[in-house]
């Protein structure tokens, strides 16, 4: 790695976020600036709720290059934006910040950072398969879309909060009017009549997740937006036969996308995987 120093020059971009102490980003990014030889630095910048507004004005004030948004921001955000992209409207969540000459533009890279890793580290084609994703959130959103643009047949939405899973939905179906979109409040019940059902089950909450090994086929692909490589849902999925990824490659390769978004550089997947080998 080489020397990193910061100087008069150097641009900040961050992530906001609460709670924040469990963020990789400024490791991976931090790495790849340093062995790019860019004068860039990643913080991470602790932001609640009430403060989210004074956080985002902060940012032309400072005059941030930009800034990653996670839990629980993605969605509450995007009013404080002077716009967002095509993609971040139809999803309905922001990720990523790029502060463009004073406005600032919300865009998302969580959705084809998500299906990228897919593809690519879980060798898994949505094309035509039936999904259960659970949760309602921004990465719900962002898995949601990625999801529906790549021909997924049949989306059941299950979560703790009926009412968000239904708001999901109809965000879903303001887009994608003829998809086969569905949701339920999550119960074991739901849960063991949505998951047999399927081919490919999703936890796209920062919440453990377990399921009874009976319920895991071994056809069945299990995706843990989680970082961990362990979780209790990819141990029991393991231990079940069934292929599982965990979500470390979605943060990588979003990462990558967002710092291509901020430095105009090509999206440095390698050297981020690099940062975090043994994570």
């Amino acid at each position: 790695m080489n020397s990193f120093t910061i100087k008069g020059t150097t641009k900040i971009v961050g992530i906001f976020g609460d709670p924040i102490n469990f963020t990789l980003s400024p490791q991976m990014h931090n790495y790849a600036f340093s062995e790019l030889n860019l004068d860039f630095v990643y913080l991470p910048f602790l932001v609640k709720e009430e403060k989210l507004k004074g956080a985002v004005e902060a940012l032309k004030s400072l005059n941030l290059v930009g800034v990653n948004v996670t839990i629980p921001h993605k969605q509450s955000i995007i009013p404080y934006l002077d716009e967002c992209s095509p993609l971040a409207k139809k999803i309905g969540a922001v990720n990523t910040i790029i502060n463009r000459h004073g406005r600032l533009i919300g865009d998302n890279t969580d959705a084809p950072g998500f299906l990228s890793s897919l593809k690519e580290d879980g060798q898994f084609d949505p094309l035509g398969k039936k999904a259960v994703i659970l949760g309602g959130g921004g990465t719900a959103h962002s898995i949601a879309v990625a999801l529906l643009d790549s021909g997924i047949k049949k989306i059941v939405v299950l979560n703790r909060t009926l009412e968000r899973a239904q708001d999901l939905i109809a965000h879903l179906k303001k887009w994608y009017p003829n998809s086969d979109l569905t949701c339920e409040k999550f119960s074991s019940d739901s849960l063991n009549h949505a998951i047999r059902e399927c081919d490919l089950f999703l936890n796209a909450t920062p919440s453990s997740v377990e399921l009874n090994s009976n319920l895991i086929s071994p056809s069945l692909f299990v995706f843990d937006a989680q970082y961990a490589k362990a979780t209790s849902l990819l141990i029991s999925a393991k231990n079940s036969g069934a292929t599982c990824l965990g979500g470390l490659g979605m943060l990588i390769h979003q990462g990558a996308l967002s710092f291509s978004l901020w430095t105009g550089e090509k999206p440095p997947v390698s050297l981020m995987k690099k940062a975090l080998e043994g994570k």
